[in-house]
């Protein structure tokens, strides 16, 4: 009896095995029914404005496997029609699929780039599927061909940027500020940040100053600049420097800029084991006052961290979100009081230490100097030949820069590297036409590139500079 019970269940072992091969390497009958190829739609007009809803969707049926029970994988193929498939799209799907779905902006990218349509041209497009089956000896069986019209439509941008004196980067369209796609807004984008006094518009790609999105016929409305041909070269304008919100909705070409709260803190003090721990005020950058600047020798190394209260230990205080966290860029950062009382843990050494207040983020990046701080404008020595830039005088202190002369009437601004196509590093004025006062003042660096392209307006006559490029401030005395 022990016998044939042991026996029972060895069958009931092997059967199990059996159709666990059978899972992995087989599929039922699938029949005699033959593959076809159906579409959703056979003529479409694609929809700009509904970037990701679905156009077309193709379905097919399983096709036969020729009573071999073996599995069916899907090779799914389009094209123009009269090109009989030889340089279109082709998709090995797989298995157990049996539906290809394209939304109206992934099919009209398919068209114009893949395949050469033009913009709002009717195209007839054809599609087939190959059903491969795991057998030997068993020849692929393939659909019929479905036609489907489709009509396309000029693309609209998935990218967009900021460009202007107003922005963060100036003019520079290789550095243009990034906006945000919106969340199930198609085509919107939205932006936060600081405007300086100043104009300006939206491109699609960094370093391409057309296409551009300009001033309409009021600042609620965009136009389409699509090249240099069209004149139409209108700019959005801000009269009052400050923090702004701009959205825009490249379907509707409407656009909204609204200017916001200032920032939480006008001032924050750098703590911890390198200022002794006593508290060190941070500087606010002069174009953004949600960012907060600390240049300093950090010698002594050790923990730090960033307080919203002078000799306040109870108030708020920046902090890394990982304790012990090392020096690094774009480091997460967050606030609160008391315990736990996480710090950021460097390696002693001089650092240039900036603090996002917006984004909640850090960098914290040890400083080499440049070895020779250039001057170069149309009111210094050799003008704007910047191969040729007047070099300042170097001191003790391999920070510090001096420099006495004379200087004509126009532009001034400093060069770190004197890199020919201008794209180096440079310390800028911190507003467009900066008038020198004699007293210290804070500069901007900008690397790579003069981003906004401040420049000091100089009167003629004999000047002393001491510039710092650490601290980054600059004296412009006039004798």
């Amino acid at each position: 009896m022990k016998t044939y019970r042991l026996l029972f269940l060895l069958s009931l072992l092997a059967a199990s095995l059996i159709r666990c091969a059978d899972n992995n390497y087989m599929e039922l009958d699938k029949g005699s029914t033959p593959l076809e190829i159906a579409a959703s739609n056979t003529r479409i007009e694609l929809d700009a404005a509904n970037p990701t809803t679905e156009a077309l969707k193709l379905s097919w049926t399983t096709g036969s496997n020729q009573g071999t029970h073996a599995a069916i994988s899907y090779t799914f193929q389009m094209d123009v029609q009269g090109n009989n498939f030889a340089d279109g799209i082709s998709l090995d799907l797989g298995r157990q699929v049996y539906e290809k779905i394209y939304g109206n902006e992934e099919l009209n990218d398919i068209l114009l780039k893949d395949f050469g349509i033009a913009v709002n041209t009717e195209a007839v497009l054809e599609a087939r599927v190959i059903a491969a089956i795991a057998a030997e000896g068993v020849e692929p069986e393939i659909s019929n061909v479905q036609r489907i019209s489709v009509k396309t439509h000029k693309p609209i941008t998935k990218t967009l940027y900021l460009i202007g004196d107003a922005t963060p980067n100036g003019w520079n369209a290789d550095n243009a500020t990034e906006m945000r796609p919106i969340k199930n807004v198609p085509k919107g984008f939205t932006w936060t940040g600081s405007f300086s006094s100043g104009k300006f518009k939206f491109i699609t790609t960094p370093g391409e100053f057309v296409p551009s999105y300009n001033k309409g016929e009021n600042d609620t409305k965009l136009y389409l600049r699509e090249s240099f041909d069209d004149p139409y070269d209108e700019q959005f304008e801000i009269t009052k420097p400050g923090t702004y919100t701009v959205t825009v909705n490249l379907v509707t070409l409407a656009v909204s800029i609204v200017k916001g709260e200032g920032p939480e803190y006008t001032e924050l003090w750098f703590v911890g084991n390198p200022s002794g721990w006593s508290f060190k005020p941070m500087t606010v950058d002069p174009l953004d006052p949600f960012l907060f600047h600390y240049n300093a020798d950090l010698s002594a190394g050790g923990e730090f961290k960033i307080g919203t209260a002078q000799g306040n230990w109870d108030a708020l205080f920046f902090r890394p979100a990982v304790d012990q966290t090392a020096e690094g860029l774009g480091l997460n950062v967050d606030k609160w009081a008391g315990d736990p009382d996480y710090k950021w843990n460097i390696t002693g050494g001089v650092y240039k230490i900036k603090l996002d207040t917006r984004d909640m983020k850090i960098d914290i990046v040890p400083f080499t100097p440049f070895e020779m701080i250039y001057l170069v404008g149309d009111a210094t020595p050799n003008g704007w030949d910047i191969g040729n830039a007047t070099a300042m005088t170097t001191t003790p202190d391999p920070y510090k820069f001096i420099w006495t002369g004379a200087l004509k009437g126009g532009e001034l601004k400093f060069t770190c590297d004197k890199q020919n196509d201008w794209n180096g590093a440079w310390f800028l004025a911190s507003e467009a036409d900066k008038t020198s006062t004699g007293q210290e003042e804070q500069m901007l660096y900008h690397y790579p590139g003069a981003g906004v392209d401040y420049k000091w307006r100089i009167k003629a006559g004999t000047y002393q500079i001491e510039l710092d490029q650490l601290k980054e401030t600059v004296t412009i005395k006039k004798q």
